[in-house]
């Protein structure tokens, strides 16, 4: 796999290695990023709130099926630098892709089974495209 990213982000602490997951394109096979999972409430919760800047993109992984768009929606207040979102559905297609500066809302057109938050200037508008097909394999 081939790394696709502008800023190849360094671990700041290397015990965070078992936390992250390789992005890639199903496509391409492709690596797109390293992600960081939030898959219990309280991570989910956080997410990048409070943080100077995004270490790695953060993956939600909503395991209980959402009922509508509401369910899938992300405000990012707290935050301290813009956010481009990706959700991705139950088919690992990405589906929507929005930009989100601080203290702000976003409610997706339909539910998502994953959403990635990237720090907007550490994004490659190449390495993700609407309709691409995500996979996810342990780093």
């Amino acid at each position: 796999m081939n790394f696709n990213r502008k800023n190849n982000h360094k671990l700041k602490n290397k015990n965070n290695e078992k936390d992250l997951m390789i992005l890639y394109s199903k496509e391409t096979d492709k690596m797109i990023s390293e992600v960081k999972i939030a898959n219990d409430f309280f991570s989910r919760l956080m997410g990048l709130m409070f943080k100077g800047d995004a270490d790695y993109p953060l993956l939600f992984n909503m395991k209980e099926k959402r009922k509508n768009r509401w369910e899938s929606s992300i405000h990012s207040c707290f935050m301290r630098f813009e956010l481009k979102l990706v959700f991705i559905d139950e088919n690992n297609t990405v589906f929507e892709m929005a930009d989100l500066k601080p203290w702000r809302y976003y409610v997706p057109k339909k539910a998502a089974k994953y959403i990635i938050e990237f720090s907007k200037e550490d994004f490659d508008e190449e390495c993700i495209k609407l309709g691409d097909v995500i996979g996810l394999n342990t780093s």
